[in-house]
């Protein structure tokens, strides 16, 4: 199996080039499915139709859009406004904006309890890097009810249903945070043996981390013990996983590429190339298929994976 191109998907451009985080919004058989990318330059959320692989519109007004993440289940998307320290959250099926909540400086990833109904966003403050914290949002009084001081920048994040807790990457030092769900507090940390973590899935008790020198990391959920490392081409950002190929699919914007990772044997499989500052890429489930956003070309280009 390899990923193949299959088209491209022509993005309106914004005042300056970049993307940044995508979801997929997977709803019953009788509805397309929808990605959502944030386009960063353009102050929007970007919604692609998933089965024409064509532009449908934008959702506007979220300056400096960073984070996006979507709750199918639950019918909610969430984005991180990095540019008015604010999140939004919509229902996704329709769009419509349920509410706004202001949060710590330049919130960026995001990790969703949907048992308790509680947004973690991760702010990376201002100047970045400085008085770093987690802000906690209940959805349902639509507020801020905990902010956690994090000892470092934060880059991603992923609630873990199977142990109830939170993981998010720590740039320096480099580690991943780990939170009481229930609690709402640090519990403690798992250090990562290489610089900058970033990307980050989890899988069946390991963690999968892709950091900035150059490393893809597998670590044991528990006891932090490493389970492997794969070379990279370059400093990677986000990581796609698909549970039923047990693939990683991990974009490098420099030389810009996509990494094809076999989960259980840790061997890489292929690099396809995308283009120079391509770091952002999205994955539906149902089709196979990965987007890669390229900022120089203005849009996305398409791949099924066969």
């Amino acid at each position: 199996m390899a990923l193949v191109q299959s088209c491209f998907i022509a993005i309106p451009p914004g005042r300056q080039p970049g993307f940044d985080h995508a979801d997929v919004y997977q709803p019953s058989a009788a509805e397309a499915a929808r990605l959502h990318v944030a386009h960063t330059g353009a102050d929007c959320i970007d919604v692609l139709d998933c089965t024409t692989n064509s532009y449908l519109h934008a959702l506007p007004e979220l300056p400096g859009v960073a984070g996006v993440l979507i709750d199918s289940e639950q019918d909610l998307l969430f984005s991180s406004d990095r540019g008015c320290a604010r999140v939004s959250i919509f229902r996704c099926s329709d769009e419509a904006l349920l509410g706004q909540v202001s949060v710590g400086q330049r919130p960026n990833g995001l990790a969703y309890d949907p048992i308790r109904r509680r947004l973690y966003v991760f702010n990376i403050g201002d100047p970045p890097g400085q008085n770093c914290t987690a802000s906690v949002v209940d959805l349902d009084a639509m507020q801020v009810v905990r902010t956690i001081a994090l000892p470092g920048r934060p880059r991603w994040a992923v609630y873990d249903a199977a142990t109830d807790q939170v993981f998010a990457n720590i740039q320096q030092p480099a580690h991943i945070a780990v939170l009481d769900a229930n609690t709402m507090e640090l519990t403690r940390a798992i250090s990562v043996p290489a610089a900058g973590p970033h990307g980050l899935a989890i899988s069946d008790g390991r963690l999968f981390c892709a950091a900035d020198g150059g490393e893809f990391v597998v670590l044991h959920r528990e006891t932090g013990a490493v389970q492997g490392v794969v070379e990279l081409s370059g400093e990677p950002d986000v990581i796609m996983h698909d549970r039923t190929l047990a693939r990683l699919y991990i974009a490098v914007g420099d030389p810009g590429v996509v990494h094809v990772v076999d989960e259980h044997r840790l061997l890489m499989l292929e690099t396809v190339p995308t283009e120079t500052g391509a770091h952002t890429i999205g994955w539906n489930p149902g089709a196979r298929t990965l987007y890669a956003f390229l900022p120089s070309s203005e849009g996305a280009a398409v791949f099924v994976d066969q």
